[in-house]
């Protein structure tokens, strides 16, 4: 995981390598089939060359090679004899000065450059012409009407071929992206589970589920399309500009005139695309989080008949999203015209001057050479069928455009995510925690949540300047009215939350300063809402400690009082609770949560309201295995329903007002003592003795 600065200054597509370098015997095979399908594609347009040669120019394949082999001799002669007379030029120079003699001496040594590529070029082409004559041309029947059959045969294979290794480039390419969005996937999940409370919630849960799901089927998509039709089209177009540049570098080299501007035109898309692609996708987390909220909550939806604003407001929402993504087709739709336009100019100034150089029977224009020899009626129009070919491949990688630029998105916004750090960090050099053996204590400790504004006249936050101590072996219940900071407090000790000054220590050990799996490792949570998972109730038990065994299991459940209802059941503990557990009822499901600590065996129990939304009877049972479980350990017991059961095994109290410690004592000593305290029991009468 990159950080910061670093992060933002490497480009996605250099970071996706690392996912694609696991992978890459698909990567390999992809480009083997993709080079292949591109060959191919320029050998079929090749074809059109002994064609027109045989059928419009009426001349025979051998008589034309035989004519091209003494044409190609003759340059080579030519440029020989030119080489020797301007060796002996050059040489007749040698000592000479003056600016005269050094000029004339450099132009001689320009010529001889140019005469030497001449005689390589004219060399290579002459040993092209006399393979072709001795290992093509016995092969190939002297009959005019069998030779286009077998052309037209070599036509049929070479498109068979072609459409193989197409398919064979598009399974591995697709395989690629899937493997690799697996791998993107599991990593923003590690990145997630590594998050803290607090982060999660700044990132909303909608938006996380929007870049795990949305924008990962839209990154799959794209590099499906990316690793099999985006790379072969431009392997296609560069094998047929490689074969016009050898047939007539020239003319080729006008057909790209315009592609600098084309470029710049495509930039510009690319920036106002690339904006339009993340307002689509913050959209479409806005969309996920108004579901999310409306699902939740639909008990009340339909209690107060709200399912006409919601209507309208959905709407709204799926408006936005079509006025966002008609950019996206807007600028996808200017794309191919632009192409084709560009594409068109191209052909039109390359094929044009051709056309003039054959007609005229000229080697140049305006005093300028654009072609080495006399340009044949055959090399126009394969010169415009290379051209062509080169059309097509860009105008279909035009059509991915938009595909390249919304997979660079989301290939941002995926990464943007694994690089987001969490609010508590593992130091670098973080010590072993031995288990508890003294004390817990809350030093000095302020608090605020990330993002909380300093408010006028009194010091932001949740927590103020609270110090405790609490013993190994004790239970503490901390009360106070609602957003007193109770939960918060009690929450820095696992290191949900990091104090924003002060610190936590556990025998001494700020918890800053020690490993995360050690700190934790000692540590279980009831919390208000027993966390049940869609698994059975055996499974649910053994999330407390994943290697415990069957009988430990059974052992956990029977002290929670589990096993009184799990028995009910036809299936007993392997009974599936369903999803949040709504098989089971409340009281059920936080007997459930309790067995999973006690499975556990934790020095530091943290029970979070643990009998806030429970029957009686359930709240009864709890009690009494609390009272036996927590004989000997630490334990924080969060509640606003201080009943005489829950007494029974309190040590002390403490009371919070307003983030900050009001009162610490028993029950007796703080009806006394603080005021806070005497309100809350004359308030709730579970409070009262």
């Amino acid at each position: 995981m990159l950080d910061g600065k670093d992060a933002l200054s490497v480009n996605p597509w250099v970071r996706l390598a690392r996912y694609l370098w696991p992978h890459r015997r698909q990567v390999i095979l992809s480009l083997m089939f993709g080079v292949v399908a591109a060959a191919l594609w320029g050998a079929e347009l090749l074809l059109t060359f002994p064609m027109v040669t045989v059928f419009v120019e009426g001349r025979s394949l051998d008589t034309y090679l035989r004519e091209e082999v003494a044409a190609a001799q003759a340059d080579m002669d030519e440029a020989t004899t030119n080489l020797d007379q301007l060796a002996h030029q050059i040489a007749a120079l040698v000592g000479k000065t003056g600016q005269e003699h050094i000029d004339h001496r450099v132009a001689l040594l320009k010529e001889q450059s140019r005469q030497q590529r001449k005689l390589n070029q004219s060399s290579w082409h002459l040993w092209a012409l006399t393979w072709a004559q001795s290992q093509v041309m016995p092969w190939l029947p002297r009959d005019a009407f069998r030779l286009l059959v077998v052309l037209f045969g070599l036509l049929v294979v070479t498109t068979l071929l072609k459409g193989a290794c197409c398919y064979g480039q598009d399974l591995w390419a697709g395989s690629l992206a899937e493997l690799c969005v697996i791998d993107l996937r599991a990593a923003m999940f590690r990145q997630l589970l590594r998050q803290d409370p607090q982060s999660i919630e700044l990132e909303s849960g909608p938006r996380l589920l929007s870049g795990m799901t949305y924008d990962l089927q839209g990154l799959a998509h794209g590099l499906t399309t990316v690793g099999g039709r985006i790379v072969r089209e431009p392997l296609k177009a560069l094998v047929c500009i490689g074969a016009a540049f050898s047939l007539n570098w020239q003319l080729t080299t006008l057909s790209l005139l315009f592609v600098p501007l084309a470029g710049w035109l495509f930039h510009q898309l690319g920036r106002r695309l690339k904006r339009a692609v993340h307002r689509v996708l913050d959209t479409m987390a806005r969309i996920y989080r108004f579901l999310e909220q409306t699902f939740s909550n639909s008990r009340v939806v339909l209690a107060y008949q709200m399912q006409g604003p919601l209507r309208r407001e959905f709407q709204q929402q799926n408006r936005s999203f079509y006025r966002q993504s008609l950019k996206i087709v807007k600028i996808d739709a200017l794309t191919n015209p632009i192409t084709e336009f560009f594409g068109m100019l191209a052909v039109i100034v390359a094929v044009l001057p051709g056309a003039y150089l054959v007609l005229r029977n000229t080697q140049g224009i305006w005093g300028i050479r654009l072609s080495n020899g006399p340009l044949s009626v055959s090399e126009l129009i394969t010169l415009y069928a290379l051209l062509v070919g080169v059309l097509d491949p860009v105008r279909k990688f035009s059509k991915y455009f938009t595909t390249i630029k919304q997979c660079g998105s989301s290939l941002e916004r995926v990464f943007a995510q694994m690089d987001r750090p969490t609010l508590v960090q593992q130091a670098e050099t973080a010590a072993w925690l031995p288990p508890l053996m003294s004390s817990v204590e809350f030093r000095d400790v302020h608090f605020h949540y990330a993002g909380q504004e300093a408010q006028t006249g009194e010091r932001a936050g949740v927590l103020h300047d609270v110090s405790l101590t609490i013993h190994a072996g004790q239970t503490v219940a901390f009360v106070g009215p609602n957003g007193s900071g109770k939960s918060t407090l009690v929450g820095l000790l696992p290191r949900f939350y990091d104090p924003t000054e002060g610190a936590v220590l556990i025998d001494g050990n700020d918890l800053r300063s020690v490993r995360l799996r050690d700190l934790r490792r000692q540590i279980a949570l009831v919390p208000q809402e027993a966390a049940l998972f869609d698994n059975t109730i055996a499974e649910n038990i053994r999330y407390g400690r994943p290697e415990a065994t069957r009988e430990e299991i059974l052992s956990a459940a029977a002290a929670a009082h589990v096993l009184e209802f799990s028995e009910q059941f036809p299936e007993g503990l392997e009974t599936r609770v369903g999803e949040r557990g709504r098989a089971l009822s409340g009281g059920q499901r936080q007997r459930v949560a309790l067995a999973r600590a006690f499975l556990r065996n934790p020095r530091i129990l943290i029970l979070d309201e643990p009998t806030a939304a429970i029957d009686a009877h359930s709240e009864q049972l709890i009690h009494h295995a609390l009272q036996k479980f927590l004989q000997g350990r630490t334990a924080f017991l969060i509640t606003h329903q201080l009943g005489p059961a829950a007494l029974a095994y309190v040590t002390k109290i403490v009371v919070l007002d307003r983030g900050q410690v009001v009162g610490v004592g028993s029950h007796a000593e703080l009806r006394e003592t603080c005021p806070i305290y005497q309100r809350l029991c004359g308030v709730s009468g579970r409070l009262a003795a």
